[in-house]
């Protein structure tokens, strides 16, 4: 009928489609032919960066031809420096500047010239937000920059995630722009926070809301309590929100891992003339010193399990010691020391500050103040399980908020809780067996009734072994 569309077939549109991709894959095959070729003929000039730019517009991946550019964006910078060098040495300046091609390259200003090369990587990252080699390229084009504008990066960064706040690519450019161009941590954190309010299910601010907490105080080696529990506020805060979103129980779980112990010794005993010391994390045997009677003396020292022979870092390491009855021992570690006299013949055992027991535990209890602000998160915790008793995130960081609280006196519950995330969510079940192999061990240890046979060599806390294999003296 007159006056009316004529509506396509899908058989049609196909044909279509395929007579442009077509099109389009010829066009790219001669380009990158024209490329290859001409690279392998030497040529750096400003063909190559036509047709590049041309066929990066298209598709941004090739790193191919980001390397081809670069290749040429070097030539120009350096042949820019040569002529400064040149004109600086009293030598007549020229309008081009021979290259040992077969045509002169004319100058070009460096910043202007990278400058062009950020136009164009914006007009590849508007294609495609999420282009390695587009990102990768700005980088390097900055980094080669006189005066580049860090200002201009913040917002084109600010504009990329107002479009996606979670472009990871994106995040990742901004904490390297923000600490080229001198961002306080504390402006970060704001930014970071603003995002977040506007979607709490965005894992990549939460992740450089981690990096930037430690920044804040960086004379110490944890962040400060009253920040901790700021964070626990706003966590439990996107937490409820939204249950089933993982990116904020993800953050939950960081924060109340922050309490690390550092390093120390955790025994040192002397057997048939060999010193063995157990560590509380993996060091190299050149991090240890001993003294003899206030003389450091060099051991040739290896692992202290045949199956970890070859590591580089242990926990366990042992030494032939050559000493006389009555001497005196010190092993120290960064902060930590052991010092005892040595009792000639007998099997000897000094535990250190990493031995763990009762008063001394894995996870210490908190201050009140902490206290409070984890029983209340509990509180929100067992709330929400009433109301979702299969929310695996809320059962397993109120596993979290127990082991914080008081591991010893909430141990039957957190290995109870343990056992149904392994029914709830059952593809993670071996994670939460281990774990709770884990928390068991280390309750055995606190409680001073372990024995070697609970402990497995390839497995949590091997380095109690030696000492756990007959009675300790005390």
């Amino acid at each position: 009928m007159h006056g009316r569309v004529k509506v396509k077939t899908t058989e049609q549109q196909e044909k279509e489609k395929k007579i442009e991709r077509d099109a389009k894959l010829a066009a790219y095959r001669k380009a990158m032919g024209v490329l290859l070729s001409r690279r392998a003929e030497g040529k750096l000039d400003d063909q190559q960066l036509v047709i590049s730019g041309q066929v990066l517009q298209g598709n941004p991946d090739i790193s191919t031809l980001w390397n081809i550019r670069k290749e040429i964006l070097l030539h120009y910078i350096n042949l820019g420096t040569q002529k400064e060098k040149d004109v600086g040495e009293g030598e007549k300046g020229q309008e081009e500047v021979d290259c040992g091609k077969e045509e002169n390259v004319p100058m070009h200003d460096q910043d202007e010239m990278l400058s062009s090369e950020l136009d164009l990587t914006q007009q590849c990252l508007i294609a495609n937000p999420k282009s390695y080699g587009a990102w990768h390229h700005r980088t390097w084009c900055l980094e080669h920059m006189i005066n580049p504008d860090w200002s201009r990066e913040l917002a084109l960064c600010r504009k990329f995630l107002k479009l996606d706040e979670r472009n990871f690519h994106c995040w990742d450019y901004r904490k390297w722009v923000a600490d080229k161009a001198g961002v306080k941590p504390q402006q970060e954190l704001e930014f970071t926070l603003e995002k977040i309010e506007e979607n709490f299910s965005n894992y990549s601010a939460w992740h450089y809301r981690s990096k930037l907490l430690p920044l804040l105080n960086p004379d110490t080696s944890s962040i400060q309590e009253d920040q901790v529990h700021k964070e626990l506020d706003l966590v439990q805060n996107a937490a409820f929100t939204d249950p089933a979103d993982s990116s904020a129980w993800f953050y939950h779980t960081w924060l109340l891992g922050q309490e690390s112990e550092g390093l120390k010794i955790v025994f040192c005993m002397v057997e048939d003339g060999w010193l063995t010391v157990s560590l509380t994390s993996p060091v190299p045997r050149a991090h240890l010193v001993v003294k003899v009677d206030g003389l450091q003396v060099e051991l040739d020292w290896q692992a202290g399990q045949a199956e970890q022979q070859g590591n580089r870092f242990l926990t366990l390491w042992k030494a032939k010691l050559i000493s006389s009855p009555d001497s005196c021992l010190e092993i120290s570690i960064s902060n930590s020391s052991v010092t005892f006299s040595i009792r000639g013949g007998e099997r000897q055992i000094e535990r250190g500050e990493g031995w763990k027991s009762q008063e001394n535990r894995f996870v210490n209890k908190p201050n009140f103040k902490t206290n409070n602000i984890l029983k209340q998160a509990l509180g929100n915790c067992e709330d929400l399980l009433e109301l979702e008793p299969d929310s695996k995130w809320t059962l397993y960081t109120k596993v979290l908020i127990l082991l914080n609280l008081d591991s010893r006196e909430t141990h039957e519950e957190i290995i109870s809780c343990l056992k149904s995330l392994r029914e709830i969510d059952f593809m993670r079940r071996n994670f939460y067996a281990d774990l709770e192999l884990r928390l068991t061990m280390e309750f055995k240890i606190e409680s001073g009734n372990i024995n070697a046979s609970d402990l497995f060599p390839d497995k949590y806390h091997a380095q109690y072994l030696p000492a756990l294999t007959q009675k300790i003296n005390k």
